[in-house]
């Protein structure tokens, strides 16, 4: 599966294509146009570091400003920032808006289903797997038959189990339908706006905005590949991957993942996330990856900076188990990584595979579970 995040300014324009409610704002490049914008806006506002990924809140990278020194002194400090392996090149400024309740609302594509899912749920502004974490009955789920589409009915049957009724029921609704324009004439993997929020004025807005697109429809959705073009910052990791043949995306967990096919890969963040994990990329070495491919991704996600532990799964078909391990190997060698591996080798020459990894002290197993929980347990140390 070939997917991209993007930025949150970018996400917003497309909910503003579709007629999304939104606070005023505007992205900016320099310090020096983040006050310029500020001053255009109206003081206090946010300033928003531009990352492909989410939970920007818990490492200080979303801060406010209610004067132009104050936002001279925060916006030179978020440029300085690395922020989950991304250098901030962009700064987000939006007017601050006075929440009085905060609400979260996606539509995602369930691969399991084949169909799209609405989720909605009253405890917003943090992520999805928290709340599913603390308050599981909160979360309302609707799938959405591809051939009806999104139904007002629906709609209302969402609202009604939150507890909505009457005026607020038909204020709130109004989000539903232009999100679902969005996800479906885009081609959407993704679209989350979290927090949703309802002003102390009593208007309702998107704060945040989520998107990934399936990048599998470029061909059809053409703005795909001039957001590209558009986009700089090529010494980003996403960037520097798709050069060497590494498919990889930046999430926002503690546990490296590297595998082999997209399938797989998916699969192992899925279970890590399962067991209480935090998966912090997908990243699809590819079939027939050589050692060099698997040294440049361990050298990748070393770049992250905050990854705890790698866990890497290998089935070797034409992917050969012993080549993974020399690459393994090159890289520990080359970078000087002290971080743990957790390494799980199974099929084509996994013997000399293992074998290799263990004459350099590295421990491998054939279990996908009892790999998974070892790298969850040394992450949770």
């Amino acid at each position: 599966m070939n997917m991209s995040f993007l930025y949150e300014f970018e996400a917003k324009e497309i909910f503003s294509e579709f007629n999304l409610p939104l606070p005023k704002s505007s992205v900016a490049s320099s310090v020096s146009e983040v006050k310029e914008k500020a001053k255009d806006i109206g003081y206090p506002v946010t300033l928003k570091a531009q990352i492909k990924g989410g939970r920007r809140g818990k490492v200080g990278a979303i801060k406010f400003a209610e004067n132009p020194q104050e936002i001279e002194d925060t916006a030179r400090n978020l440029f300085t920032r690395t922020v989950h392996g991304q250098k901030v090149r962009k700064i987000l400024v939006e007017k601050k808006v006075d929440i009085k309740e905060e609400y979260y609302l996606s539509l995602m594509l369930d691969f399991e289903q084949r169909q799209p899912v609405l989720i909605f749920s009253p405890e917003g502004g943090i992520e999805i797997e928290e709340i599913a974490e603390s308050k599981p009955e909160s979360i309302i789920k609707k799938w959405i038959p591809v051939d009806t589409g999104l139904r007002d009915f629906m709609v209302r049957e969402v609202l009604n189990t939150a507890g909505f009724r009457g005026k607020e029921l038909r204020k709130f609704s109004r989000f539903f339908q232009p999100l679902w324009n969005a996800f479906i004439d885009k081609e959407l993997l993704l679209a989350e706006i979290n927090p949703l929020v309802e002003t102390q004025d009593g208007e309702i807005l998107a704060v945040d905005a989520r998107v990934v697109t399936d990048d599998n429809a470029a061909f059809r959705q053409k703005w795909i590949n001039e957001l590209r073009s558009e986009r700089h910052g090529k010494e980003s990791l996403e960037y520097k991957a798709e050069e060497q043949g590494i498919d990889f995306v930046v999430l926002e967990g503690d546990i490296g993942i590297i595998g082999n096919g997209a399938g797989l890969t998916m699969a192992t963040c899925d279970i890590v996330k399962k067991f209480g994990g935090k998966p912090a990329n997908f990243l699809d070495v590819g079939g027939g990856a050589g050692p060099d491919r698997v040294a440049a991704a361990v050298k990748l996600i070393k770049s992250l900076g905050e990854v705890k532990v790698y866990l890497i799964n290998i089935f070797g078909g034409i992917t050969k188990c012993d080549d993974i391990a020399k690459g393994i190997i090159s890289a520990k060698e080359e970078v000087g990584l002290e971080t743990p591996l957790v390494v799980r080798l199974t099929g084509t020459n996994e013997e000399k595979g293992r074998n290799l990894l263990r004459e350099v002290g590295i421990h491998s197993y054939t279990d996908l579970n009892k790999s998974v929980k070892r790298a969850i347990n040394i992450a949770q140390e």
